[in-house]
């Protein structure tokens, strides 16, 4: 079927002992060309939406009742930058953005909505490496409530100039220098592979570190903040054939 990967992390001379026994092994594998799995494009639970309820339009928000739990959970997601988009100032912008109320500062969202008894483990978080952004919230007492306590909070939040920095250090969080040795190989590995070699994370990073020395910057987020937050919390703004 070919795609076959193969990594060898070790001392130079370890792999030249190796050496003959991978020929050998990789010579055995097939040669064909990659052939891409292929999947149904039905879109299992939006055609069961429709049925059930008559809707024509595609739900972008679903929720899923388990009648035998006594909280709830959030888990919402939408498109954000990749390490592929280091040359779009928006969407550049934009992350740095989501990462204003991140993280386990006091001001974030997830010690105020941890602090308030609303969830245990909740957030804001968004990743270059997948892609998305995500709201997350679990052990919620009651979803609603605790959705609008996040949204409260954002829409009170005034523009802080230190927060840029928080941002700036939270984008550069994603590093591996305290994996293990064969964890970091592992990872580069996959890295190169999917097509994420490590000069392209660094022009990813040099993009933020220029946008860093905007001196408008902190105005720039902060406008910008709600609108990308709002792809992933219903209520505080965005309509869902924007999301």
């Amino acid at each position: 079927t070919g795609g076959a990967r193969l990594f060898m992390i070790g001392s130079a001379s370890n792999q030249q002992k190796l050496d003959a026994g991978v020929r050998e092994l990789v010579a055995g594998l097939e040669t064909a060309t990659v052939t891409p799995a292929k999947y149904t494009t039905a879109r299992i639970i939006e055609s069961r939406v429709r049925e059930r309820l008559g809707e024509k339009n595609a739900p972008v928000f679903v929720g899923l009742v388990n009648p035998n739990t006594q909280g709830g959970v959030f888990i919402n997601t939408a498109p954000a930058a990749t390490y592929l988009d280091a040359d779009n100032r928006d969407l550049l912008l934009d992350y740095l953005a989501s990462l204003l109320y991140s993280g386990g500062g006091a001001h974030g969202i997830f010690i105020k909505t941890w602090g308030a008894g609303l969830a245990y483990s909740n957030g804001v978080s968004s990743s270059p490496a997948t892609g998305r952004i995500q709201y997350y919230a679990e052990r919620t007492p009651e979803l609603p409530q605790t959705l609008r306590f996040v949204i409260d909070e954002l829409k009170k939040a005034k523009p802080d100039p230190g927060l840029v920095e928080y941002a700036v250090a939270l984008a550069f969080l994603q590093f591996r220098s305290a994996s293990p040795y064969e964890t970091r190989g592992e990872a580069m590995a996959a890295d190169i592979a999917d097509g994420v070699p490590p000069e392209t994370v660094r022009k990813f990073r040099e993009g933020l570190l220029t946008l860093r020395r905007m001196p408008n910057l902190s105005d720039e987020l902060f406008k910008r903040m709600n609108v990308v937050y709002a792809r992933v919390m219903p209520g505080l703004g965005a309509k869902a054939s924007a999301v």
